[in-house]
């Protein structure tokens, strides 16, 4: 009888070398407020469930543009596989810098990152075949919330600004994408989150 927990590769450990991986992130993407998707909702692929073919928010509910400057953004956004008793797991960490300190950026921003629950969609330079890989989505599983956060006020790095760090710990998979039928419609739905 088939251990249905057990986890098997199914796919030849290769590359193409027509389609080489690109390491990076574009420099936009969307943050969410987790209590604001509605799961329910939900629609995922039916032959890989590290594609996400829909994603619903709830009435009147938006995602923000996250958006970070320079030649690498996002930089130190990684995942990181988590060894434990009975089964292993993956931590998933993305850093965001705010470059701004004024009172509605506190306000509005760097208290609800602090204390709030997210999911975030990023972009990578490395789109797939057919753009099923543009749009890994980090925090749908256990959700992200703040590791680390600081002002430092001589920062090159920040100018001064804000670097909060947003972490998932205990994600079941080691990545899930966003994408429904192809790059046009799946880009489509992505900035379609992004309004109420």
């Amino acid at each position: 009888m088939a251990n249905l927990c057990e986890s098997l590769i199914s796919k030849a450990i290769d590359f193409d070398c027509d389609e080489l991986i690109t390491r990076g992130l574009e420099s936009d993407g969307i943050i969410i407020n987790r209590s604001d998707i509605d799961f329910s909702a939900t629609v995922f692929d039916n032959t890989n469930p590290n594609i996400i073919k829909t994603i619903v928010l709830k009435t009147g509910k938006v995602g923000y543009d996250v958006k970070q400057l320079g030649n690498t953004p996002f930089t130190g956004t990684q995942s990181t596989l988590e060894v434990g008793t009975y089964r292993n797991t993956w931590t998933h960490q993305i850093p965001i810098v705010v470059l701004s300190n004024t009172p509605e950026v506190a306000n509005k921003i760097i208290d609800g990152l602090a204390n709030g629950t997210f999911v975030v969609i990023l972009r990578n330079k490395f789109k797939g075949e057919s753009g099923e890989a543009e749009f890994q989505v980090y925090g749908y599983t256990q959700g992200l919330v703040a590791s680390e956060g600081t002002n430092e006020k001589y920062s090159e790095d920040t100018d001064g600004g804000w670097l909060i760090t947003l972490q998932e710990t205990g994600a079941r998979l080691s990545a899930m994408f966003f994408f429904n039928t192809d790059a046009t419609t799946t880009a489509a739905a992505y900035e379609a989150l992004k309004t109420a």
